[in-house]
C-alpha cells in the first residue's frame, strides 16, 4: 500500500495578510471587511481564544515595514492638521515632498511608539496574526525567487516580496484588497513564466477579506480548501459508528489497508461546515479491539474492519457515516 500520510499541518489553513489589510484594520476602515475579518480571529476576554480554529493568520517583517511606512505618514498628516490647521491638499503635498520636515525626532519617536502599540495589539495582546521574520534569515531560494519573479513577470518589487514571503511562511492564500491580483489568469501567467523553477509561488491563491467576513464564509472556504488539499490522502471511509459499543466500522479503498498500531486521523464535516477530527492509534487485536468485518475475527491487518474507539472520544453524539480515514504522520 502506498502510504500517503496526512500531518497536523494539513488541517491548518494558513492565510497571509497583505499590508493593506492591516492598515484598514488599524484605521477601522471596514469598507472592504478587513475589520470584521480580523476580529473573527482575535481573542475575547470571555473566550480567551479566537472564534475560529484550524485557520491561522500570518504575515512577514516586510509587510510590517510597509505598514510602518504608511502609518508614519498617516500619523504625520493628522499631526499637521491638528497642530497647524492645515487643509487636506496642503497636508498631501507636505507628506509627499517634505519628508517629515515639520516633525522633530521626539515627535517621530512618538509616531513610532503609536505604531508599535498597534502591532503589539495584533501580534501579542489579541494574538490575531503571527509574525514571521524572514529578512536576514538565510533561507535558501528566498532572494533568488524574488529575482526570478521580477525578471519574468509584471509583479512590482513590493508584490514580488509579499508573494515570496507568503510562500516561505507556508501560507496557502494571500488576503489582500489589491484588485490587480484578481485579474483573469494573473497567477497562471506567473506560474507559466516561472516554468520549471523549483520554488513556484504561482501555486498561491489570492482572496479578498470579504471571503472571511463571517463564520459561515470562513468554514465554507476552509472546507473547499481542505478537500482540495487532502482528497488524494484519504485511504478509507467510515461506514458506521456504534456509540454504545464505542466501535467504528471502516472500509479502506482498493489497495489500502489498516494494521494494528497504525496512526490515523478520523475526519468529517458536520452540518456541512464544522470539521471534526480525531487522532487514533489502531489498538492491538488483543481483546477484540481490531477485527475483520466479514468474520468478526481479530486480525493484524485488514481492509474492511472494526476498531475499538477510546472512551474519551469527544464526538459520540455525531453522525460519522461517510467520514474519512487518513494515515497520520
Amino acid at each position: 500500500m502506498t502510504k500517503n500520510k496526512i500531518s497536523l499541518q494539513d488541517f491548518k489553513l494558513r492565510l497571509f495578510l497583505d499590508t493593506n489589510v492591516l492598515i484598514d484594520f488599524v484605521e477601522e476602515c471596514d469598507r472592504k471587511k478587513c475589520v470584521v475579518f480580523l476580529k473573527m480571529f482575535g481573542k475575547s476576554k470571555i473566550r480567551k481564544k479566537a472564534k475560529v480554529s484550524d485557520v491561522e493568520l500570518v504575515t512577514s517583517d516586510y509587510v510590517l515595514w510597509e505598514f510602518y511606512g504608511h502609518c508614519k505618514e498617516e500619523s504625520y498628516a493628522k499631526w499637521l492638521i491638528e497642530k497647524y490647521n492645515c487643509g487636506l491638499i496642503s497636508v498631501g503635498k507636505e507628506c509627499k515632498n517634505a519628508n517629515f520636515n515639520q516633525a522633530d525626532p521626539e515627535q517621530m519617536n512618538q509616531f513610532g511608539n503609536e505604531i508599535k502599540e498597534h502591532i503589539k495589539n495584533m501580534t501579542e495582546d489579541e494574538e490575531i496574526v503571527y509574525l514571521h521574520r524572514l529578512i536576514g534569515q538565510e533561507i535558501a531560494g528566498f532572494s533568488e525567487t524574488i529575482d526570478k519573479i521580477l525578471q519574468c513577470s509584471k509583479f512590482s518589487y513590493k508584490d514580488a516580496i509579499v508573494l515570496t514571503s507568503a510562500y516561505f511562511t507556508q501560507a496557502n492564500m494571500i488576503i489582500t484588497c489589491d484588485e490587480q491580483h484578481f485579474g483573469q489568469g494573473h497567477l497562471d501567467q506567473l506560474k507559466e513564466a516561472l516554468g520549471d523553477w523549483p520554488i513556484n509561488p504561482g501555486q498561491m491563491e489570492y482572496r479578498k477579506p470579504d471571503s472571511f467576513s463571517n463564520l459561515s464564509k470562513i468554514r465554507s472556504v476552509y472546507k473547499e480548501w481542505f478537500i482540495k488539499r487532502n482528497k488524494s490522502k484519504i485511504i478509507g471511509t467510515i461506514v458506521k459508528y456504534y456509540p454504545r459499543k464505542n466501535v467504528m466500522e471502516i472500509k479502506c479503498k482498493k489497495g489500502c489497508s489498516l494494521s494494528e498500531n497504525d496512526s490515523v486521523y478520523l475526519a468529517r464535516f458536520f452540518n456541512n461546515e464544522n470539521l471534526g477530527k480525531f487522532w487514533l492509534k489502531i489498538p492491538p487485536k488483543a481483546n477484540g479491539n481490531f477485527r475483520i468485518m466479514r468474520t468478526n475475527n481479530s486480525i493484524d491487518e485488514g481492509q474492511h474492519v472494526t476498531i475499538k474507539i477510546p472512551s474519551k472520544f469527544p464526538y459520540k453524539k455525531k453522525e460519522w457515516t461517510n467520514g474519512w480515514v487518513f494515515l497520520a504522520e
